[in-house]
């Protein structure tokens, strides 16, 4: 069928802009999301840019021609060059276009720079890249290497820089953090033993000081706001940066720094070609006055937009169909019969027939549940046996909250929502950030859903997962499968392995593939399932107890409980501020209306509202006596009544 539409685009790490177009009437429409950038999150990225296709698509409803099959397509985005993480990119998205091509963005600005002449852009955006277009049409690229190993000149690398500088402060001097170099009259106050605290010194410049007070005036704000720093929001500092420049020392220093990045970047671009040089990118205009004046005569601020470049490059698909290698989302490779694969079943335990089910499809209802209800008692008394692996693993998980790691679930189908669902439940259970427990499923978000054909047999696929989360050593990985020979789960442990992270597996099957790749296995072994192969019964459920007893012992032994109350539930809705109420009755036995007033003094905080309760400390003073105390309730309260 003929392509009647083009969809352009453009995607980075701050903000994401598309257009579709009629190609006979020029006909456009534009929408734009937020970030989308497959290097730095890649569900957040797949999530926003299938959100901008439904709206574009949106746009022509009722159109006649505007059908999937009549697009042709070109997606420019921060980590698009990556063949693996484009090819999983086109698996997620929601259509099956009539041509679909995934790139980097440094391509898409190339080519909508200068209207598919030859030019030389350097994009300079939260990350930044340089790329030239020759006489011949040939691409060349330079930098991009992503933020924090590369992307010198970027947004990020400069609020890097900055951040980096306030904490050269904060280590080099304890003096009250509200005095900066232009508050003399204040400098006698900010000496005396009332007015101490931990902080910026008197000489500190302008930056620093509006740095620490954007971030937040509590202790434990910056800490928390490190620990969930992004590019991005790395990026969002340079407004104040470049603000500040004209009156602060430090912030004329770090741009200096930034335009000598810049610059740099802009000269190993061009080579000794004559091609002009363009600036893009949302750092571009401000960065641009700067620059050398031996630098700014082949300089020039953007004529076209990268998104421009993703339509132009749609426009030629559209025209050159039999010339293009098309990324389809509906092509499925042909199954073939695995030997080796077929005997690792024959070998596994959750694979054999269960001879206590070989009649259940002549029993009744009752007489089937009943069955079920049996063969079910056998799974805690198999989880039981496994209870010094497991302990293992939770001091492991524990030493890795202490150094601020994150435990990490994998798994395929039933395994991967398992893990899913055990890190989803604990931000509301115990007020821990959504970034120190995750669960990956193999085949992304929409898996959890929808079974994603082939997704799991990917050994590669299982280690981009993890570096798209940027997986370290300082993370816990727990990999789930109940026959332990998933190779997308083994191809994540693997990659852990080599980056000397604690590994954990969990299956069912004793002696299993994958219990050679994990420093810690956790096998419940709870035999044939009633219905054989379906390990959603037996063992998903061995699996779902064995994940409840990571999650929850982890949290109690990193000070999340007081005696057996969730002391850290977020009070999020009708259901769970009556219950944090209760809690607080409980653990003080005080009655409702003092448990309310005292919730509302401490920001219905129920381990500090509990504090104040039972030792009447200040709530200013509680969150300090916590801090002191590692979060740990029980021996606050003792230190603060001794």
């Amino acid at each position: 069928m003929s392509v009647q539409f083009i969809i352009g685009i453009d995607g980075g790490g701050t903000k994401t802009h598309g257009r579709i177009k009629e190609i006979n009437t020029g006909t456009f429409f534009e929408v734009n999301g937020g970030a989308s950038s497959l290097s730095n999150d890649f569900a957040l990225a797949a999530k926003t840019i299938s959100n901008l296709l439904n709206q574009l698509m949106g746009k022509f409803v009722g159109h006649a021609q505007c059908k999937p099959e009549h697009v042709s397509v070109v997606i420019g985005v921060a980590g698009g060059g990556v063949v693996s993480q484009a090819d999983r990119l086109a698996l997620e998205l929601p259509f099956s276009f009539a041509n679909l091509e995934i790139c980097n963005d440094a391509k898409t600005s190339l080519f909508g720079a200068n209207n598919g002449e030859p030019v030389t852009v350097v994009a300079l955006g939260t990350g930044s890249v340089g790329a030239r277009l020759d006489a011949e049409n040939r691409e060349h690229y330079y930098g991009g290497w992503g933020f924090p190993v590369g992307d010198d000149g970027g947004g990020a690398k400069l609020g890097l820089s900055a951040v980096q500088s306030l904490l050269h402060e904060l280590d080099s001097h304890d003096v009250k953090k509200s005095h900066g170099e232009d508050n003399a009259e204040d400098h006698a106050a900010a000496n005396s033993e009332a007015n101490f605290e931990p902080g910026l010194p008197q000489s500190s410049s302008a930056l620093t000081i509006q740095l620490l007070e954007m971030i937040g005036p509590k202790p434990s704000d910056l800490p928390e706001w490190l620990a969930n720093a992004t590019p991005a929001k790395y990026a969002a500092l340079c407004p104040l940066i470049f603000a500040l420049e004209p009156k602060c020392k430090l912030a004329k220093k770090l741009i200096k720094l930034h335009v000598q990045h810049c610059e740099q970047l802009i000269l190993t671009s061009r080579k000794n070609s004559k091609t002009p040089v363009v600036l893009l990118g949302g750092l571009s205009g401000v960065t641009f006055p700067f620059l050398s004046e031996s630098v700014t005569e082949f300089c020039q601020l953007a004529l076209g937009t990268s998104l421009d470049g993703a339509c132009l490059l749609a426009e030629k698909s559209s025209q050159e169909l039999g010339n293009k290698v098309v990324k389809s989302v509906t092509k499925k490779e042909p199954l073939v019969s695995d030997p080796v694969l077929l005997q690792q079943l024959n070998n596994m335990v959750s694979e054999e027939r269960n001879p206590n089910s070989k009649q259940i499809d002549l029993m009744d209802s009752q007489d089937i549940l009943r069955l079920i209800n049996n063969e079910d008692k056998n799974v805690p008394l198999a989880v039981e046996l496994c209870i010094e692996p497991m302990g293992e693993a939770v001091d492991q998980i524990v030493n890795a909250f202490n150094q601020g790691g994150r435990l990490i679930y994998m798994g395929a189908g039933t395994s991967g929502r398992l893990g899913v669902l055990d890190a989803v439940e604990c931000p509301p259970t115990f007020s821990v950030s959504p970034d120190q427990v995750i669960g990956i499923i193999a085949g992304g978000d929409k898996a959890i859903y929808k079974a994603v054909e082939g997704a799991e047999d990917n050994a590669e696929l299982g280690k981009q997962d993890l570096e798209n989360i940027n997986f370290n050593d300082k993370d816990v990985l727990v990999g789930i499968a109940a026959s332990g020979r998933t190779p997308y789960v083994i191809g994540a442990l693997d990659y852990a392995n080599q980056m000397g992270a604690k590994t954990v597996c969990v299956t069912c099957n004793p002696n299993s593939e994958m219990t050679k790749h994990a420093n810690i296995v956790i096998c419940p072994v709870v035999g044939p399932e009633v219905l054989t192969g379906s390990t959603r019964l037996k063992s998903g459920t061995a699996q779902k107890l064995v994940l409840n007893m990571l999650s929850t012992a982890s949290m109690i032994r990193t000070g999340k409980s007081y005696e057996n109350l969730m002391v850290d539930v977020n009070a999020s809705n009708k259901k769970l501020y009556m219950r944090a109420i209760r809690i607080v009755m409980q653990a003080t036995e005080c009655s409702a209306d003092i448990a309310e007033q005292a919730l509302n003094k401490t920001d219905f905080k129920v381990k500090l509202a509990i504090l104040h309760i039972l030792t009447g400390v200040a709530p200013k003073q509680g969150e300090l006596t916590l801090l002191q105390n590692g979060g740990f309730l029980r021996s606050s309260v003792e230190a603060l009544n001794s």
